[in-house]
């Protein structure tokens, strides 16, 4: 089963909570980093929104096991990444409504009336598998930016953990076009298409649209996926006429 195999590699690398080192964070860089802040405040609604996003995906694939195992072990660990950005803003002094859990309510409040189409099962599948590669990206960014030492940690175990649930949804993608090759023109489109799911409850999503090394990254899984990436794709189109 494709769960098990994305289980064991959860377990080889798991980190909780309590691993941070909290009373390392150096609160002095850290009073000067209120952009980085500004950005993990809409990563953690991103986060916080899992439990309503993801059971709305699940339904979609209910009938595929591998695929409702694994979202489930996204939602553990979005829920962790959630907790985590909410304490150290916390700790950082960080206590901007919009991090607060009556934000969050309010986000996942105005998602309610979004409904998903069992047809496009495949898009759906495909725009969270380029959501996390994109959310792996933007965590890896700030741990370059920041100088606070405890932030730049815990961004590296989250950008690990984002790269590991984009694999999972590519395996699963994978499955669907050895079972019918007949998908791949719908996983091509709707990474040519691609939407974050972030994009329900804030603005701008985890990472930036010109964002070349993860567009090259999505790209690149896409081929592998099958056979051609979008921007090879489009290219074809455009030498055709």
């Amino acid at each position: 089963m494709i769960y098990e195999e994305h289980l064991r590699a959860a377990e080889s690398v798991a980190w909780s909570i309590e691993s941070i080192r909290w009373k390392a964070i150096d609160h002095r860089t850290a009073r000067e980093e209120t952009e980085i802040h500004a950005s993990l405040r809409d990563a953690a609604l991103i986060e916080g929104y899992l439990p309503t996003f993801a059971p709305r995906l699940m339904l979609l694939l209910w009938d595929d096991v591998d695929a409702t195992a694994i979202l489930s072990l996204e939602l553990y660990e979005g829920l962790k990444h959630y907790t985590a950005l909410r304490r150290y803003l916390d700790i950082v002094g960080d206590h901007d409504a919009k991090s607060s859990e009556r934000a969050l309510v309010d986000a996942r409040g105005r998602t309610s009336s979004i409904k998903y189409d069992r047809d496009s099962a495949i898009t759906y599948l495909t725009h969270f598998m380029c959501s996390e590669l994109f959310a792996a990206h933007f965590f890896r960014r700030i741990a370059d930016q920041t100088r606070e030492p405890v932030l730049a940690d815990l961004m590296e175990y989250m950008s690990r953990d984002e790269l590991r649930h984009s694999a999972g949804a590519g395996a699963l993608l994978k499955k669907r076009v050895n079972a019918d090759p007949a998908v791949v023109p719908e996983i091509i489109s709707a990474a040519e298409n691609f939407r974050h799911y972030g994009s329900d409850v804030v603005e701008i999503p985890l990472a930036e649209q010109n964002d070349f090394e993860a567009i090259m990254a999505m790209n690149r899984k896409i081929r592998q996926l099958c056979g051609l990436s979008p921007t090879e794709h489009l290219m074809e189109e455009l030498s055709n006429g």
